[in-house]
């Protein structure tokens, strides 16, 4: 995961990786390769904080492993110091998603927009910004994120799936049809693609399609049980 990569080079950065602190931090990340509960590693990260609780990398990763466990309070509280500690582009980001799966969309929009505005390259910040805006009513301000996406990650299938949310909310079924299409061809474990396309074949009056990708979604949705990230467009 990019967060994951992200908390061990702050941690070789911070030059401080040998401290007891950080061995309580580290031992929570090999926590995904030895088969720890998210509480057991929360654990750790919480005897880390209390040793060191001025550094923000600690409260970011225990709130990735709250999301994991749908406490979105809890995440949030360790985004709003994780940010407060450290504001960079990426803990907006995440924090705006975070408030995306706890259904606070309104809110989520000035995160993505300080995540753009202090790093406009980073593209998965788009993919945000475009769903938060789809789901706020905002199709026109999603469709200018999802040709971002398209003309700089055409490569990724939540581009695809991005832009066809918001041309579906235009009113242009057949063109977000297409989209989807696309995004299936390039990640077909996505299973939210596949129920977007199959809402607007129902739009389109073609239920033998839909009807199989209902289908089809429901035993993506067993298969892929275990990853969060397949289920939620809102978890990268």
């Amino acid at each position: 995961m990019a967060w994951r990569r992200m908390a061990v080079c702050l941690v070789l950065v911070a030059g401080c990786g040998h401290d007891a602190a950080d061995r309580e931090y580290l031992a929570a990340l090999r926590g995904e390769e030895e088969g720890m509960t998210r509480q057991e590693q929360i654990a750790l990260i919480d005897r880390a904080i209390a040793l060191k609780p001025e550094r923000s990398w600690y409260y970011e990763t225990r709130a990735v492993y709250w999301i994991d466990l749908k406490q979105f309070p809890r995440a949030l509280d360790d985004l709003d110091r994780d940010i407060a500690l450290q504001p960079r582009p990426y803990a907006y980001f995440l924090r705006g998603l975070a408030l995306c799966q706890a259904g606070a969309f309104e809110r989520s929009l000035a995160d993505f927009d300080t995540a753009i505005a202090q790093q406009p390259i980073n593209h998965q910040f788009y993919r945000g910004r475009s769903l938060a805006r789809s789901a706020t009513g905002n199709p026109t301000g999603a469709l200018a994120d999802a040709e971002h996406l398209v003309k700089n990650v055409p490569q990724q299938a939540e581009s695809w799936y991005a832009r066809g949310v918001a041309l579906a909310l235009l009113g242009r079924d057949a063109e977000a049809v297409a989209d989807f299409d696309h995004a299936a061809g390039i990640r077909l474990d996505l299973v939210y693609i596949i129920e977007a396309r199959a809402d607007a074949l129902e739009r389109m009056g073609e239920l033998d399609r839909a009807r199989a990708d209902r289908e089809a979604a429901a035993e993506l949705r067993k298969d892929n049980d275990g990853c969060a990230m397949c289920l939620d467009p809102f978890r990268y």
